[in-house]
């Protein structure tokens, strides 16, 4: 195993096993869901992810074409939507750290801690807290996470109950939260 740190946060990982893994896999997640915030992340996949984040998924061995999860949070202003999500990798998390690491795209202004703004950066960070990844990743598997805006480019406009069905969700994890996590064990 290899280690990488990424700002304050420090991993080991398998570039092999993690390639292996990804090679068994026929798609991400946005793909297994179909919902119009998804398809919209899959028309704008090629755009969404900047050239260094690709860069660092490769050197983990991750697909950047097959996430473990993507999410839409809704929109934000104009035309721009809010998603985030992430993927796996063999591998641990060593160090956890504070801070996420944001790319400022070309000819940007400085970006904000938060959430990045129209042209302000792209935001990823390895994850302490993610869904269990598919069989493939072994026992040992981390997750990078990640967060963007992107475009609203499908033809039909963004369907704003997948908003109202995510609150609903959240509400119901929030007052289950133990039963669900004695169910993933």
């Amino acid at each position: 195993m290899a280690e990488l740190r990424l700002g304050d946060q420090l991993v080991r990982y398998d570039r092999d096993a993690t390639l292996a893994a990804y090679a068994e896999l026929q798609h991400g997640d946005a793909e297994r869901c179909g919902c119009s915030g998804c398809r919209n992340f899959i028309a704008e996949r090629a755009q969404a992810f900047t050239d260094p984040f690709r860069n660092f998924l490769a050197e983990l061995g991750i697909d950047a074409n097959k996430e473990g999860e993507a999410i839409y949070y809704g929109p934000v202003e104009a035309s721009l939507h809010f998603y985030g999500g992430w993927f796996y990798f063999v591998g641990k998390l060593i160090e956890a750290g504070e801070r996420l690491t944001t790319i400022p795209l070309p000819g940007s202004p400085s970006p904000i801690p938060l959430l990045p703004g129209p042209g302000e950066g792209f935001q990823y960070w390895f994850s302490t807290s993610f869904a269990r990844p598919p069989a493939v990743f072994g026992k040992a598997a981390a997750a990078v996470e990640f967060s963007t805006l992107i475009p609203w480019v499908l033809d039909e406009p963004y369907d704003p109950t997948a908003e109202k069905q995510m609150e609903k969700a959240e509400e119901i994890m929030a007052r289950y939260r133990n039963t669900l996590r004695n169910l993933a064990k």
